[in-house]
């Protein structure tokens, strides 16, 4: 289908003069360019300055590159004036000025696209210069928006004094165009902040407007008209919404591609009308749609979309007063009346639908202490403990005990924990984040066995340092909540949820003598979380008015005298202060389970210890470990029902399982067919091929070097 246009492009009127509008054209670019970059250089760096000249260079080159192919792929007429005019300085302008709608931290291979796309698609296939319907340049950019939107960064990622943040029009797009911008009206117009490269400086993009309008190379009209629309319109709405109408109307065009598109995208001669009437209607509507995309839509700027939806309606406007301009000036008037009027009632009444932006209050986590016993599980401490995450995103840490010594520590839930530092550390000591002493710390500390002694002592510098020093203070918690022993007394400090919660727990004394099975005592040492006339009257024996009678039941079995293992179970706890009473007892509980897990030799002078391996919890392992003195004597293990063939039943069995790697018969040679010192037991290496059946046969190794010290 043949598209036949009424009027011919201006670019075609004499080609000397032509040529001569793109020089101009070009110097002004190149002005904005090369100001652009030496700002970057200047204010934020090398890198900036950089990576500034680098998208112009990229640009440029993929502009003229493919314009080069496309001229020789459609056959164009590039002899004579035309190869400088079509070759040369039309690609060039294209790119640079694509290359000026982009942010600092666009990647290069993005700018390349881009500048493709504006030749091939906004140019080429459509007869090349003169013939395009819309700015290619902003077709372009267009594309890159739509397509790498995540991508065009108004800063330099990686670079050094990165400045990151909202760009002004993002800032104030946010607060619904009603908030004050934190820069000042004299750096929004100097372009003190980043953004596009090409809105680096209003001031300066004004300055070569009028260079341009006094050259003759853009018609002073669209410019002067989209702007003064743009400011009008804007201090309607700062009007209507209550707001300062003069300083919104000058954010409005200091912020933003208002300056540049006006100047350099708006004026393109080949894109919009060539009426006088026709281009001061078309001025009205760019402000008009600039400003109901700023304002309503959800892209923070209206001005591409502006003149894009403008280069559509080009045509139409040329139809519609080509040939009527020097006549009826009256009937003229009137037209630019109605299309302005129409304008400012649509962005009025727009403006009345904006509300303010109501920030939504931040739930600030309750703070937490250092660490914060939880429960007994599995033979382990479940500790809480403040990382990196803070008291928003605590660490959970089981640490087993024996006597004053952690056995090792098993994280169970670290989110607050970053990747590459502390989730790293936690797991295997190494990291991109982490250093060198981070493994010996992982090795000593979380995988392997340290004493209260040594605790003081261990160096938390890892490169996680939040993290560290939370496994430290999950292990002195775990050490405070391991009982005392004297002969058969074991004496428990444990925290006990009542009423006040995890926020504000009890803290509980607690006496069991093992010999006899029996709590010998149950003191509430602190309980400033619950309420009088209920938890807090009960703890005293007090009869407050939320209790019933059971409540004076509970503080005399309970709190008042000896308690029987076996009577725990039976104890009722709807006292009035149920959830007083529930935390008690639950405390009673994990100090039995414990107590009940404290091991004790048999008849031969061993422990027989479950040990989670390759079935974990479910299915146990069950070995027998006989130490005396320094010697691990023997260790057998006589349940491996969850233990799989070709892996860690075979390599209980000795045999060369088809998993199993050397170290597994190392590791059956040294472990279970020999004896070894206690001191030999940190540097066993469990990585067989078998890794969680060698890891648990150590763990319960520790667990009976620690019962028998």
């Amino acid at each position: 289908m043949k598209i036949t246009l009424k009027r011919t492009s201006p670019n075609y009127r004499q080609k000397l003069s032509t040529i001569n509008i793109m020089q101009n054209l070009m110097i002004a670019v190149i002005v904005l360019a090369a100001y652009s970059v030496g700002f970057n250089f200047i204010k934020y760096g090398s890198d900036y300055g950089i990576q500034a000249l680098l998208i112009y260079v990229v640009a440029g080159v993929v502009a003229f590159v493919t314009d080069w192919v496309c001229g020789k792929l459609f056959k164009r007429n590039d002899a004579g004036d035309n190869k400088y005019l079509n070759a040369i300085l039309s690609p060039l302008a294209t790119g640079l000025i694509f290359a000026l709608t982009l942010p600092i931290g666009t990647p290069l291979y993005v700018v390349g696209v881009g500048s493709f796309i504006a030749i091939f698609f906004g140019k080429a296939i459509f007869g090349g210069f003169g013939q395009n319907i819309f700015n290619p340049a902003l077709v372009g950019r267009v594309f890159v928006h739509l397509s790498f939107s995540s991508q065009l960064l108004s800063y330099l990622p990686g670079a050094a004094d990165t400045m990151t943040g909202a760009t002004p029009t993002a800032a104030l797009k946010a607060t619904h165009w009603l908030g004050a911008s934190s820069l000042g009206l004299a750096d929004l117009f100097l372009g003190n902040y980043q953004a596009a490269l090409g809105e680096a400086c209003t001031v300066l993009i004004l300055i070569l407007g009028v260079f341009l309008i006094w050259r003759k190379v853009i018609d002073a009209r669209i410019p002067l008209v989209y702007l003064g629309t743009t400011l009008i319109l804007a201090f309607i709405s700062g009007l209507v919404c209550g707001i300062d109408p003069i300083t919104n109307a000058l954010t409005h065009i200091a912020i933003g591609g208002v300056a540049f598109g006006a100047v350099f995208m708006a004026t393109d001669p080949v894109t919009s009308p060539t009426s006088p009437l026709g281009k001061i209607i078309y001025g009205i509507f760019l402000g008009a749609i600039t400003m109901i995309i700023r304002l309503k839509a959800n892209y923070p700027e209206g001005v591409l979309f502006s003149i894009l939806i403008m280069n559509m309606l080009t045509p139409l406007i040329d139809n519609l007063t080509t040939g009527r301009t020097n006549q009826k000036t009256l009937k003229q008037l009137i037209v630019i009346a109605v299309c302005f009027f129409i304008s400012a009632g649509t962005v009025g009444g727009i403006s009345t639908t904006l509300k303010p932006v109501v920030e939504k209050p931040v739930k600030v986590p309750d703070p937490i202490p250092d660490y914060l016993f939880l429960e007994y599980k599995d033979g382990a401490y479940i500790m809480q403990v403040k990382g990196f995450g803070g008291d928003g995103a605590p660490v959970k840490l089981a640490v087993t005990i024996s006597g004053d010594k952690s056995l090792g520590v098993t994280p169970e839930k670290y989110k607050g924990e970053t990747a590459g530092w502390g989730a790293d550390l936690l797991t295997s000591g190494v990291g991109e984040g982490l250093n060198a002493n981070a493994k010996a710390f992982y090795d000593k500390v979380i995988a392997g066995s340290i004493s209260a002694d040594e605790l003081d002592g261990i160096d938390t510098a890892t490169g996680a340092t939040y993290t560290a020093k939370a496994v430290v203070n999950a292990i002195k918690g775990a050490l405070e909540a391991a009982p005392k022993v004297e002969g058969d007394l074991y004496t428990f400090n444990l925290t006990a949820n009542g009423y006040g919660g995890k926020k504000t727990p009890m803290k509980l004394e607690i006496v069991i003598n093992k010999a006899t099975s029996m709590f010998e005592s149950v003191k509430v040492i602190e309980a400033n979380g619950e309420t009088s006339d209920f938890g807090a009257d009960m703890i005293r024996g007090v009869h407050g008015e939320g209790l019933n009678s059971k409540a004076q039941d509970f503080y005399n079995l309970v709190l008042n005298s000896q308690v029987a293992f076996a009577d725990v179970d039976g104890i009722d706890t709807a006292t009035g202060a149920t959830m007083t009473a529930t935390g008690i007892v639950d405390a009673m509980k994990t100090a039995m389970t414990i107590v009940n897990d404290v091991l004790a030799p048999n008849a031969d002078g061993a422990y027989v210890i479950s040990a989670n391996g390759y079935a974990g919890a479910s299915n146990p392992m069950k070995i027998e470990v006989k130490v005396s003195g320094d010697t691990v004597e023997y260790v057998k293990v006589l349940e491996a029902n969850g233990e799989t063939s070709d892996f860690g039943a075979d390599m209980i069995r000795g045999v060369h399982g088809e998993g199993l790697n050397s170290k597994a018969q190392d590791f059956y040679d040294l472990v279970l067919n020999g004896s070894f010192s206690v001191s030999e037991v940190d540097g066993i290496d469990t990585a067989t091929g078998a890794t969680k059946t060698a890891s648990g046969i150590m763990e319960a190794v520790k667990k009976a070097i620690a019962a028998s010290n």
